[in-house]
């Protein structure tokens, strides 16, 4: 289930803590059926540690393993509030920005704005379906005023 938000305060008041946010990525992966990452056994445990599960082959692995987050030690609720800038601003949002808004590096804030854009890019979020329209635009024109060559 995704969740909508009309404005940044409400996605920090739902995502206060990392807890909340590793929760919200399990339960958006998994659901109940949450499994290992490397072997693929249905037998995991939940560790102490926030977003922490462990199989019974012996390997730990995290909610962030096989995403966009893997090999990041941000915390999620930057990544997600990064999401919430890119997507929710009309030209996007520059790395200088990124990295002034959320406190780190512009080198950083380059390196969440590819992993974004590439996950935007590679069918992991939900596609819009019929008419959207976008700023006034409409794209894709109707079936009658396109070429002969064009109809389908």
């Amino acid at each position: 289930m995704l969740l909508k938000f009309n404005n940044l305060e409400e996605l920090q008041k739902t995502f206060r803590t990392e807890k909340r946010c590793a929760d919200y990525i399990a339960n958006l992966r998994w659901g109940d059926n949450r499994y290992c990452q490397y072997c693929g056994n249905v037998k995991t445990y939940k560790l102490k540690q926030v977003g922490l599960f462990e199989c019974k082959c012996g390997k730990k692995f995290s909610v962030r393993v096989g995403t966009i987050f893997e090999d990041s030690k941000l915390p999620l609720i930057k990544w997600f509030i990064a999401f919430w800038l890119e997507i929710n601003h009309k030209k996007g949002v520059s790395s200088p920005q990124l990295a002034r808004d959320l406190g780190v590096t512009v080198k950083t804030a380059w390196f969440m704005l590819h992993r974004i854009r590439w996950a935007l890019t590679h069918n992991t979020i939900e596609k819009l379906k019929g008419d959207i329209e976008i700023d006034e635009t409409y794209v894709g024109g109707k079936e009658k005023n396109k070429r002969t060559s064009k109809k389908v």
